[in-house]
């Protein structure tokens, strides 16, 4: 008998080389959605999280191997995801959602014939910018938009984490206990300083991301860094085209020199100090070092 993940991608899938776009919270993935929002072929989703989810709602974290696509599940996803492309007129679907980066062996299941592009940034500017995220309230129409997306079946999943959320920010002006994808150890995270929990996230998506997406054969996983999309917006930007089998728009490339921020490469330098810094760079330091940055 051939394994679940093996059974659920044996149905003909509508939705053919979707663009996936990893990426811990904060890594850039929305610069690079804008990116591919623009490609006249692409029809580009905003972290659809509760389409992922379909079946899997109730697991105690985010992270979805292939065991867990089951076909029913398989095909749920690729009808939504054909939907959405087909009513927008356009011929590829791409998508970025940070959770992805604890599932890319359920992703390449379901799509085999996936482009993963996988940005990675220094996990000192994420921790800086997801500090800054975390202190704001939840986005009510983000909330909204995300329970449409969501099958009724699977509302009792959120409904206590939207709650809590709101109790916190909103009634007890404090910051949410927990913000963003969830590795299996989240729990454990509780109650950690902002900082810490955000640099234990950031290590737990980025590790769990390469580890599996450099076991892909090279067609399905392209990996970037933040830094280079600053440095050479134009040089990744014809790359990332080259890897999706995407036509050469020149509106795309020259989006990519203008969007790029190079004031935010080193910003944490001067807002990340003392012990806030020193506890970060702790839990960080080996996959730092093994990235590159020093």
């Amino acid at each position: 008998m051939s394994p679940p993940g093996q059974r659920a991608s044996s149905f003909t899938r509508r939705i053919q080389k979707p663009i996936i776009l990893l990426g811990s919270a904060r890594s850039g993935t929305t610069m690079l959605g804008r990116l591919f929002e623009n490609h006249p072929d692409v029809a580009y989703w905003v972290e659809p999280r509760p389409i992922w989810m379909h079946g899997n709602a109730y697991a105690a974290s985010d992270e979805l191997g292939a065991e867990d696509l089951s076909p029913r599940i398989a095909r749920s996803i690729d009808k939504h995801f054909w939907r959405f492309m087909r009513d927008a007129g356009k011929t590829r679907f791409a998508e970025k959602t940070p959770s992805n980066c604890l599932r890319v062996p359920f992703i390449h299941a379901l799509y085999p014939d996936c482009r993963i592009i996988n940005i990675i940034r220094d996990g000192r500017a994420v921790v800086r910018s997801t500090i800054q995220i975390q202190s704001a309230p939840p986005n009510k129409g983000l909330v909204l938009e995300k329970l449409k997306q969501t099958p009724l079946t699977d509302w009792p999943a959120y409904f206590g984490l939207f709650f809590r959320t709101v109790w916190r920010t909103k009634v007890l002006k404090k910051r949410s206990a927990y913000w963003g994808p969830r590795p299996r150890q989240w729990r454990d995270w509780m109650g950690l300083r902002p900082h810490v929990l955000a640099a234990k996230q950031w290590r737990a998506l980025v590790e769990r991301s390469i580890e599996h997406g450099r076991a892909l054969p090279t067609e399905n996983y392209l990996e970037i860094r933040y830094e280079e999309l600053v440095h050479e917006p134009e040089r990744i930007a014809r790359r990332m085209l080259t890897f999706c089998d995407l036509s050469l728009d020149e509106t795309f490339i020259e989006n990519a020199k203008s969007h790029v921020k190079p004031d935010s490469l080193h910003r944490w330098k001067d807002e990340l100090t003392g012990s806030t810094l020193e506890e970060s760079v702790r839990e960080m330091a080996p996959l730092l070092t093994d990235l590159g940055y020093e």
